[in-house]
């Protein structure tokens, strides 16, 4: 099954071999020119690239050289607008405090706005609080109840020792 798998790959993916059906039969083949086609192609594509992105090296550069010999202006020009470098970066530190506090308004927003999906969640998560508040009411009840038959104790003395609230005293003879 491992030699199949690779096999395949070869087909698929690399092109190092080629395959041809006659009748009920595979035939695979590979030529050493076919080979040499294909690296010769690859190799090919590779320096294009290298040359391409040594030019854009050498545009970096001669930008960044360029750059570095004017250094920063205060006054610069984009298309017909001038700009001052430090009007520009006190309308940025403006506008990030603003921002920051429009983001945490929102927060506050949408931790106290209500929509039909919060709401939904809410009533699950009090519907399933309610339900472990029932059982371990019941779970106590229980308790009591054994206690009482067990060992014969009163349930308002249970209740005392353990200080168990009145609220849970519903069904004192079950």
């Amino acid at each position: 099954m491992i030699v199949k798998d690779l096999v395949q790959q070869m087909i698929d993916e690399d092109g190092v071999i080629s395959v041809e059906k006659c009748g009920n039969i595979n035939i695979y083949w590979c030529f050493k020119s076919q080979t040499l086609q294909t690296l010769y192609d690859s190799s090919e594509m590779l320096k294009k690239k290298i040359q391409d992105t040594e030019g854009d090296i050498a545009t970096c550069k001669q930008e960044l050289e360029k750059t570095l010999q004017l250094g920063r202006r205060q006054k610069f020009t984009v298309g017909q607008e001038t700009y001052i470098r430090d009007v520009l970066l006190e309308q940025r530190k403006k506008t990030l405090e603003e921002i920051k506090k429009n983001s945490t308004k929102l927060q506050k927003i949408e931790s106290i706005r209500w929509d039909a999906a919060k709401i939904q969640d809410k009533k699950q998560m009090v519907q399933l609080k309610k339900t472990q508040l029932e059982k371990i009411t019941d779970n106590i009840e229980i308790l009591v109840d054994y206690l009482y038959k067990k060992f014969f104790l009163q349930p308002e003395q249970i209740r005392k020792e353990f200080e168990i609230p009145e609220e849970f005293k519903e069904f004192a003879d079950v």
